[in-house]
C-alpha cells in the first residue's frame, strides 16, 4: 500500500512465496522451507586505469556485452530485443544487431501523447541506421491499463497485483511476438546500474512513509517492513522486481526473456564505473555517439513515459471502480485503507487526468489489489 515493495521471500498472500535471488527451497513432509543466501559482495566506484580514455571504456562495455551474449544460445531469427528509445534497451538493441545483422526483430509499446511521435522517429533512426529484421509495435494507447474487457479485469483470478501495470498492452505486444515465431525477447531492466552510486556499508534501507489513505494496520505494520527481507542481491533489486513484474505475461505467451544488464559481470562493471561515467547514464550516451546515431536519438528533447496513460487510466476507470465499490472494499474491511481519505482522493483522481496524476501509482496498485482479493 505504500508503493514501495520488499523484495524476499513473502508475497501478497501467505500461502504464496517467492524463490528469491539465489535462495534454496527445501521441501519435504514437515513442509516447505526457504533459506536466503549470505549478503553478495558489492564494487565500489574506482578510477580508470592510467590511459584508459572515453573510447577504450566504450569498447570494454560493448565486448562485455557481446561475451554475455555469446554465452547464451540463441536463434537471432527468433529473438526480439526491446527497442523502447531508452538508452539501456537501445544498447543492448543495437548490440544484438550488430551481432546478426538483419536477423534481430526490434519492439516496444508506443508510448503515444506529446512525446509520441519523438519516440517513432528516434526508433526509426536506430533501426535505420542499425539494421534489423521488421518492426514490431503495439499503440499502448489501443490497450489501457484497468479497461473493460481487458486482462486485468476479465481474468483477475490469473493476474498478479503486481504484474506489469500496463498488461494489457504488454501483452498484446507478447501475442505479436509469438505470431511472429519469436521465442526470446532481450529486455533492457537493470541499466539503471551504470547510474547508480553505492555508500560503502550499502546505507541504511529505508523505511516507506504510509501516503494518507493508508489506515492504521498499514501503519502499525511500518515497524516490521524490513523484517525478513532478502540480503543484499547480486543483480539490483529494482531489476529483479521488474523482472518479476515484467516476465510472467511473456512467460504464458511461449517468450522467454534474457535480461543482460542483471548478468553479474555487468552488474560488477557498472558498479566500478568512475563516478562521472554514471551521471545521466554517460557511458550508454557516448555509446550511442561512438556508434554514430543521431543527436536526435543522443540526447532527446522530451522524457518518454507512460505516465500520461496511466493519468488516464486512473481517471476513467480505476476511479470508477473505486467509486463502485465504495466502502465494501476488503482493503477497508482488513483495515489497510482509511474509507474516508481514500474516497476524498478517488473523487479529486475523477475529476481529470491531470488531476488523477499525483495520485496514480497509489490508486492503480489499491485497484489492482482489490480486483485480485475479489477473485479468491
Amino acid at each position: 500500500m505504500t508503493g514501495h515493495p520488499r523484495y524476499g521471500h513473502d508475497t501478497l498472500f501467505t500461502s504464496i512465496k517467492r524463490l528469491s535471488e539465489r535462495s534454496s527451497a527445501y521441501a519435504d513432509a514437515e513442509g516447505l522451507r526457504l533459506v536466503y543466501p549470505a549478503a553478495a559482495e558489492h564494487a565500489q566506484s574506482s578510477a580508470l586505469v592510467e590511459g584508459t580514455d572515453g573510447p577504450a571504456l566504450v569498447g570494454a562495455f560493448e565486448a562485455l556485452v557481446d561475451h554475455i551474449y555469446a554465452r547464451r544460445p540463441l536463434t537471432a531469427a527468433q529473438t526480439a530485443a526491446q527497442l523502447s528509445g531508452g538508452k539501456d534497451s537501445t544498447n543492448l538493441a543495437v548490440s544484438l544487431a550488430l551481432a546478426h545483422p538483419g536477423l534481430i526483430t526490434p519492439c516496444a509499446l508506443l508510448i503515444g501523447g506529446e512525446a509520441g511521435p519523438q519516440q517513432i522517429a528516434r526508433r526509426r533512426m536506430v533501426i535505420d541506421h542499425t539494421g534489423f529484421a521488421p518492426d514490431i509495435t503495439v499503440p499502448a494507447t489501443d490497450h489501457p491499463p484497468l479497461a473493460p474487457g481487458g486482462l486485468r479485469r476479465a481474468c483477475p483470478e490469473a493476474i498478479s497485483p503486481l504484474d506489469e501495470p500496463h498488461l494489457e498492452a504488454a501483452d498484446a505486444l507478447a501475442q505479436a511476438l509469438m505470431a511472429r515465431g519469436i521465442t526470446t525477447v532481450v529486455a533492457g531492466f537493470g541499466g539503471d546500474e551504470v547510474a547508480r552510486v553505492r555508500r560503502p556499508d550499502g546505507g541504511p534501507v529505508r523505511t516507506p512513509e504510509a501516503p494518507a489513505w493508508c489506515g492504521e494496520r498499514v501503519r502499525d505494520l511500518l515497524g516490521e517492513v524490513n523484517t525478513g527481507i532478502s540480503p543484499a542481491t547480486v543483480a539490483p533489486e529494482t531489476a529483479l522486481v521488474a523482472l518479476e513484474v515484467a516476465t510472467p505475461l511473456l512467460a504464458r505467451r511461449g517468450l522467454w526473456t534474457l535480461a543482460p544488464f542483471t548478468d553479474p559481470d555487468l552488474v560488477r562493471f557498472g558498479q566500478r564505473l568512475p563516478l562521472e561515467w554514471k551521471r545521466d547514464k554517460k557511458l550508454l550516451t557516448e555509446r550511442f555517439a561512438a556508434r554514430g546515431l543521431p543527436d536526435a536519438v543522443v540526447h532527446p528533447v522530451m522524457r518518454e513515459n507512460f505516465g500520461h496513460l496511466m493519468n488516464r487510466a486512473v481517471h476513467e476507470y480505476s476511479s470508477g471502480l473505486l467509486r463502485g465499490w465504495g466502502k465494501d472494499l476488503h482493503l477497508v474491511e482488513q483495515g489497510f485503507l482509511d474509507a474516508a481519505v481514500l474516497s476524498e482522493t478517488v473523487e479529486r483522481a475523477a475529476l481529470g487526468p491531470d488531476e488523477a496524476a499525483p495520485y496514480r501509482t497509489g490508486l492503480f496498485l489499491i485497484t489492482a489489489v482489490e480486483l485480485a482479493l475479489r477473485a479468491l
